[in-house]
Formats: structure tokens, sequence, C-alpha cells
């Protein structure tokens, strides 16, 4: 489908209140696009998935999980997903467009973070992660495009979008949902071989990820040098670092609320 036809049955699909306005740089196989609705609801950024892969989804059941994840991800460094649906042949989704840079570009124009700004991106990851946890809500595709760096507080978008996608395709296809949709650099190792929804451990592997990207300017190589050899650390960064990014997911942090500890213990400031 060519951009103008995309353009006209996602402006179909958003009713008279939104006008598509522009597109944005994607985000894998997803295309995004800004739309701008009255001066009195914010504009929307709207994901549009893979042909194929929106083939397979049942929208009807997709907007569905998106609704119940709108409800429980209201915290303030999440930004919840505000509905989905079907623009032609395509299924897309949709949340509030967020004002600033993603991590992504900001890595990819100055390298590696300051040490207190990778603390405070850290901190605010962990508190993002940490609330949709306790709702047994795992992140599933958390990666510098979905970490929101704002003039305020760091927020993260797309939270539990894979798993919702997951529940909207026949069960012989779930598997495969993420080979689609998320990074692999961000799976864990176990993710990456067996497929399958995520979890936790699986979001605390993508922490330790972005958190060598902040310090680096890099992703982690198999080979590659340890964090202290590359750069000077407070031990327990170092430490926090290391246990996200085990191979062995027993022996990584359980869930966000226990790393977010683990900054609070090390006087790194308020949670």
């Amino acid at each position: 489908m060519r951009v103008s036809e995309l353009r006209g049955a996602l402006e179909d699909a958003l009713g008279p209140t939104y006008r598509v306005e522009r597109e944005v740089r994607p985000v894998g196989e997803c295309r995004l696009f800004v739309a701008v609705g009255p001066p009195t609801d914010p504009e929307l950024l709207v994901k549009v998935l893979p042909a194929e892969l929106s083939l397979s989804v049942d929208a009807a059941v997709f907007e569905r999980e998106v609704l119940l994840l709108g409800d429980r991800l209201g915290h303030a460094q999440l930004v919840p997903p505000r509905g989905s649906g079907r623009a032609g042949a395509f299924v897309y989704h949709a949340r509030r467009f967020v004002e600033g840079t993603t991590l992504r570009a900001w890595l990819a124009n100055h390298g590696e973070m300051p040490l207190r700004r990778v603390i405070e991106v850290l901190r605010d990851v962990l508190l993002a992660l940490a609330h949709a946890h306790r709702g047994s809500i795992a992140h599933g595709d958390l990666r510098p495009e979905n970490v929101l760096l704002t003039a305020g507080r760091v927020q993260v978008a797309d939270t539990g979008i894979v798993d919702a996608v997951g529940r909207a395709v026949p069960s012989a296809l779930a598997g495969g949902v993420g080979a689609t949709l998320c990074a692999p650099a961000y799976l864990a190792p176990e993710r990456r071989k067996n497929g399958g929804a995520g979890g936790p451990r699986d979001d605390m592997f993508a922490v330790g990820v972005l958190l060598h990207e902040m310090l680096t300017g890099e992703p982690p190589a198999v080979e590659g040098e340890s964090l202290e050899e590359v750069r000077s650390l407070p031990p327990w960064l170092a430490e926090l670092a290391r246990r996200c990014l085990t191979p062995e997911p027993t022996a990584r942090w359980p869930d966000a609320a226990a790393a977010l500890d683990a900054v609070g213990r090390s006087g790194a400031g308020p949670m």
C-alpha cells in the first residue's frame, strides 16, 4: 500500500476528529504517523503493524487488550495506549505523542551519557517497569526507541503491546510475534532461542542492554570488555548491570522493583 493510501485508511479509521499530519521514523517493521486533533486533545502517535502480521490479528481482541492495558498503566513514567483499530488491511495502535526525543536518537547524536544522567534515566525506566510488573505486565519490547526523554522525566512507551498482539493472533502464530516486532539485541537469550511471551526477567535483560548503551554508546558484545574495563563506575551500578545481563534467567533481577531497591540503597537519589 502506498503512503497516501495508508494515510487515507488511517484517517478513515481515526474518524473525523483526527487527521494524519506526517509520517515519522519507523521502529523496526512498524510505520509511525502523527495524527492531529482538536486543540484540546493531544496529538497521537499511531503505530501501524507490519502487513503480514496485521492479517493475522483479530482486531476486536487486540482492541480489548489495548483498552485493558490503558486502564492498568496509569503512572507518570508510562505512556499508556489510547486505542487501536484496523485501517484497511493494517492494524494499528495509538498513544499520546510525547514532545522530546527518544533514547535512540540521543545516543545516535551524542554517544555515551554523563553518569548522572544515566542514573536518572535508569531510575525512571525502573519506576515505569516496576509499576507494570506489579500488575503482572511485562514490557516485552524495551529498546531505546521506546524510552522517551522529555523536558521533565523519562517515560516508557509501548509497554505490554507485544503480548497484547500475541493474544490477538491464532495460538499457532503467537510464538512468532516477538520475532516480528522485537529487536533481537534486547531480548534475553532464552527468549531469542525459544520465542514466546516476555516476562519481568526478560525486561531486566533489556534494561542491562540499555544501561550498557548509555554508559558506552554501544550495546554489549558477546566477547566484549566488561563495563568496568570501559568506564569507571560505582560498584553498585556495575553489579546491577552484570546481574541484568547474566544469561541465566534465575540469576537476573526477578523484576524492576528489586533492581530499583538496589538503586535506592546506593544513595543515588530518591525513588
